[in-house]
């Protein structure tokens, strides 16, 4: 009698409150990812300058300092970008690994009494 209420207690807080819980889990490291990759500055921040490099423009009106000015911050505005768009899309390819991750592991977690049950079946199939 007292294996059939462990085993009801059990298999209803497997089908039940472990879910949410394991949802809790997921969202932290989703936080995580987000938190590690710096998402959101980065999406603030796409079109500024690699590390704040910039050239300053000289008083007076001078063709080439203006090039220098224009060519330079560009540069440092393309490079800032590209920096920022490998961290971006690392941080997306991770966030997507972690929601097939969460899936697979809902349907690992669904499954796993039954594969258990059917493997220690086929255990004393095989013992027979």
């Amino acid at each position: 009698m007292l294996f059939i209420s462990v085993l009801h207690h059990y298999l209803l807080w497997h089908y039940t409150s472990a879910f949410g819980e394991i949802f809790h889990i997921w969202k932290n490291f989703l936080w995580f990812v987000t938190n590690f990759f710096s998402l959101p500055q980065l999406t603030k921040s796409y079109f500024a300058p690699f590390k704040r490099m910039t050239e300053e423009r000289g008083n007076s009106f001078n063709f080439e300092d203006l090039a220098g000015f224009i060519i330079i911050n560009l540069i440092s505005r393309l490079i800032g970008m590209l920096m920022r768009t490998v961290i971006i899309v690392i941080g997306v390819t991770s966030l997507l690994v972690l929601s097939v991750g969460i899936v697979l592991t809902y349907i690992f977690w669904v499954t796993a009494p039954i594969i258990i049950v059917g493997c220690l079946y086929y255990g004393i199939l095989l013992l027979i």
